[in-house]
């Protein structure tokens, strides 16, 4: 399956949005919608953002929110689990099947563990809860061709008691038996996605081999093999063991001598800490930047954190994938000349971001990092001396640029943002400050109403920024502030088109500041009814039936003193406040 749109998620300040694109023929892409995604900041937030046929699409956060979304820019929650945990929850989409999956360590019925869930496509209904073993790494989750999941486990707690293996999890009968791979993890703390590269297609699983270190001798350099293995994910037997790539001097800048040192005496045998050689054993894998199988031909590219890149040739699958080849090192050189074709990453989606490298095409291979290199591998092939380097081409590109139209980039960019611009957040004479420009500005909205967007922005001069809702939970308890808030919210209603304006896709414009005020003082319980009267509630008072009312209600609606004051909160609030 293709479709002709991208989903994107933009990260803008505070927040991030869902974004569909089509690609355009100069390399840029279209916007046609974009949508909130609640109170998420950060991209690691989403766990996968994919269609599953040629109009819909699902997205799943880390956090249990699960979406299904369509083409027309509908975006419907279809549950939110319960997750716990630091990373939280994975999505897995299977096309095939039309089936999306979900892991999560989650609580239910006041229990603990971890859980795969599963829902049809067609009818969103849930076809699965299948209770895990405990601690697995769900975020090492791959489903085999027969319908069984896999999720990888390693213990390195201890440097003598290391073991490694996979999980096999029946989804219909939710049995589960667990494989010890014959060989030992790496040590210390690090990304195993970096290390471990799964191949749904072809049932095999590409990651380090620790067990033994090779060295041999070249010019009088003593050089440290580094060395993969393939396991077949089937009957988990290794199908091959290969030194991919030879350390030493020319490789000290990701290797240094010390921790060389430490390695080889290990594996002599030699007495030494437990934590110098996890250290070293650490360091020893994250040389090893990522792994990625091609989708085109039985083969794969390691890339390695200086940049140096090798390509894997494998034998068809009824050879058992063995090792038939490699590639020289392959070192890439930046091209002097700018590149004017179009970005060829202007087609790459969200969920393929989670892989450090991306074959775009045949001749060209995309890496991943804090920027992006377009390298050339067309002249790539094969080669008989294990030691031989090759030079080729990289450009840098960058993500394609959106066009949109103006009404789309008052709405969506920080050109439709009002930026306040203090000396420093830091002092309390500066933050009033800003709360002065904002009244300021309220006063005269006409002149500073961004389309129907009111949104905020306060950054100093050290570019520390603040978003409404931070700001006002700072600035209320300032002396002073909370009557300058006050005069905003006088300000926004006496605006004859206040119902019109919003500050995000889900929110009326002001409600941060309209939270803080009901938190500071009953006092302002009047102010704030005035305003729920005036902006569109129907549409854009979720916010304060899951926030506003509830904190009011738990600060003055169980106590004698503030019965009255409340009760005529409670009578004088809009009829059709939005249910949660």
């Amino acid at each position: 399956m293709t479709t002709p749109y991208i989903l994107n998620i933009s990260s803008e300040p505070h927040r991030l949005e869902l974004q569909l694109l089509s690609p355009l023929p100069n390399g840029r892409n279209e916007l046609h919608w974009q949508r909130d995604l609640g109170e998420l900041q950060r991209e690691s937030n989403i766990s996968l953002a994919e269609f599953y046929n040629d109009d819909e699409f699902v997205v799943a956060t880390t956090t249990g929110r699960i979406h299904k979304g369509s083409i027309q820019g509908d975006l419907t929650l279809v549950t939110t689990l319960p997750v716990m945990g630091i990373h939280g929850g994975k999505g897995w989409l299977d096309k095939t099947k039309q089936e999306f999956w979900y892991a999560a360590a989650a609580k239910i019925d006041d229990e603990q563990g971890d859980r795969l869930y599963g829902w049809n496509l067609k009818n969103w209904q849930l076809i699965a809860q299948v209770q895990l073993p405990e601690y697995l790494d769900i975020q090492q989750l791959h489903r085999r061709r027969d319908g069984s999941f896999l999720f990888y486990q390693e213990y390195s707690d201890k440097l003598h008691k290391r073991t490694q293996g996979f999980w096999v999890i029946n989804p219909v009968t939710g049995e589960a038996n667990h494989h010890l791979l014959d060989s030992l993890p790496a040590a210390g703390m690090y990304q195993t996605r970096n290390m471990l590269a799964l191949c749904p297609e072809r049932d095999i699983a590409l990651l380090p081999f620790f067990d033994t270190l090779p060295c041999q001798e070249n010019k009088g350099d003593l050089q440290l093999g580094f060395q993969l293995q393939l396991v077949d994910l089937n009957n988990f037997n290794t199908l091959w063991i290969k030194t991919v790539r030879w350390f030493g001097n020319d490789t000290e800048q990701i290797l240094d001598d010390e921790v060389r040192q430490t390695l080889q005496d290990y594996y002599a045998d030699e007495e030494l800490d437990d934590d110098d050689v996890e250290d070293a054993l650490e360091e020893w894998v994250e040389t090893l930047k990522g792994i990625r199988f091609s989708d085109q031909e039985d083969a794969c590219w390691s890339c390695w954190t200086d940049g140096t890149l090798r390509k894997l040739y494998f034998s068809p699958r009824q050879q058992d994938y063995q090792l038939i080849g490699m590639s020289p090192l392959v070192m890439p050189t930046q091209e002097s000349e700018e590149s004017e074709q179009p970005n060829p990453l202007n087609q790459v989606a969200f969920n393929q971001y989670n892989y450090h490298l991306q074959l775009l095409n045949h001749h060209q291979l995309a890496v991943i990092n804090c920027d992006i290199k377009i390298v050339d591998i067309a002249e790539v092939k094969p080669s008989d001396n294990e030691l031989a380097q090759q030079t080729v081409t990289y450009q840098k590109a960058k993500q394609a640029e959106v066009e949109m139209s103006d009404a789309f980039r008052m709405s969506y960019t920080r050109d439709g943002i009002n930026v306040i611009e203090i000396d420093y957040l830091a002092l309390p004479e500066c933050v009033l400050e800003g709360l002065q420009e904002m009244q300021q500005r309220t006063a005269c909205l006409e002149d500073h109403v961004k389309g129907i967007r009111l949104e905020w922005l306060i950054e100093d001069q050290d570019g520390s920024q603040r978003s409404e809702a931070d700001f006002c939970a700072m600035a209320i308890k300032l002396s002073g502030a909370a009557n300058m808030m006050g005069q905003i919210i006088e300000n926004f209603c006496a605006y004859p088109y206040a119902s019109t304006l919003i500050s995000s896709e889900n929110k009326a414009a002001l409600s941060d500041m309209v939270l803080s005020l009901a938190a500071h003082n009953i006092r302002y319980l009047p102010l704030v009814n005035r305003y729920l009267n005036i902006i569109d509630i129907a549409q854009f008072g979720r916010f304060h039936t899951q926030h506003t009312l509830p904190l009011i209600d738990q600060l003055y609606g169980h106590s004698l003193r503030h019965k009255f004051k409340y009760h005529n909160f409670i009578k004088s609030l809009p009829t059709d406040l939005p249910v949660i």
